[in-house]
């Protein structure tokens, strides 16, 4: 994946999108583009609950999403087919009724695995957002071929309370790779084996500004993203930010600007299929939850 290019050249070129001034001491451009997803309250994918949490694509582009109650419970995992060539506003839908699955926690953060310890796809879900419901274990969800959900199981990993999560298949020259971001430290492990050891801290102060909440991470072959959201303590702006490290934890791009209005537009996750990066947005006060194109 090369640099997340300026905000100048993909207004020119693809979007159309106009720039967002911020009195922000760390100035940003706006890479929130087309909504790909809209998804109201009432939607069956929901099956009831109210708040969109971590969302990760899976084999074929499918997307999985965990929506919870509010206060983190009764959380359910949604499953989300493409539909048609291109990516428009009608680029997944519904697979069905929502997996119930308590042991998916508040699920802030998901990661795909094609085949998790020789045993197939699976989706890994943090149990945890880092401060609200904080824990150190991640929930393995196992998939069918064609993307179903299956049986689960919980492991506890050995380096803390975690809400950043991703697994990328392409990194370390093919082999694979995970990480794991806990508060502003980074930590990574090998693609294979288990995850409840041979974990290394790469990088303990990840840049941040501006007080925002930890949300969901990605990676690709050279590059992790990182999000944080709007809070109750976030300065007027109302802007999410996403970071962009390589994966020795330096910084490649900080302070990449997704705005929202104030807490009504909260992001959750960053996701990509192929070069197509996406967004998660928990829109509060009953709007429809929104995945928009994150201009890469």
């Amino acid at each position: 994946m090369k640099k997340l290019r300026s905000f100048a050249s993909v207004l020119a070129l693809l979007t159309g999108i106009a720039t967002v001034s911020t009195t922000s001491a760390h100035a940003a451009t706006d890479r929130s583009g087309a909504e790909r997803l809209n998804i109201p309250n009432s939607s069956p994918c929901r099956e009831g609950r109210t708040v969109m949490q971590g969302m990760v694509a899976g084999a074929g582009g499918q997307l999985y999403i965990v929506f919870t109650k509010a206060g983190g419970k009764e959380p359910v995992l949604s499953r989300w087919l493409r539909d048609g060539s291109g990516w428009d506003g009608t680029s997944w839908t519904c697979a069905g009724a929502p997996t119930p699955i308590p042991t998916l926690g508040h699920g802030n953060d998901l990661a795909y695995h094609p085949n998790y310890r020789g045993q197939g796809p699976a989706v890994i879900a943090t149990q945890g957002s880092q401060s609200a419901f904080p824990s150190p274990d991640v929930t393995i969800v196992h998939l069918d071929a064609s993307g179903s959900v299956g049986a689960s199981e919980v492991v506890r990993l050995p380096i803390g309370n975690i809400s950043g999560f991703c697994y990328s298949a392409t990194a370390a020259g093919g082999a694979g790779k995970y990480v794991a971001r806990r508060l502003g430290n980074l930590w990574t492990h090998p693609g294979t084996g288990s995850l409840t050891s041979g974990w290394t801290l790469v990088k303990s102060n990840l840049t941040s500004h501006d007080n925002r909440s930890d949300q969901g991470i990605d990676c690709s072959e050279n590059y992790i993203w990182n999000t944080k959201s709007i809070n109750t303590s976030t300065p007027v702006t109302g802007w999410n930010w996403v970071y962009q490290y390589n994966w020795s934890g330096g910084d490649v791009e900080s302070d990449i600007g997704v705005p929202g209005a104030e807490l009504a537009d909260e992001i959750e996750d960053v996701t990509h299929v192929g070069g197509d990066f996406f967004i998660g947005v928990n829109r509060n006060e009953g709007n429809p939850d929104s995945v928009k194109v994150f201009i890469e």
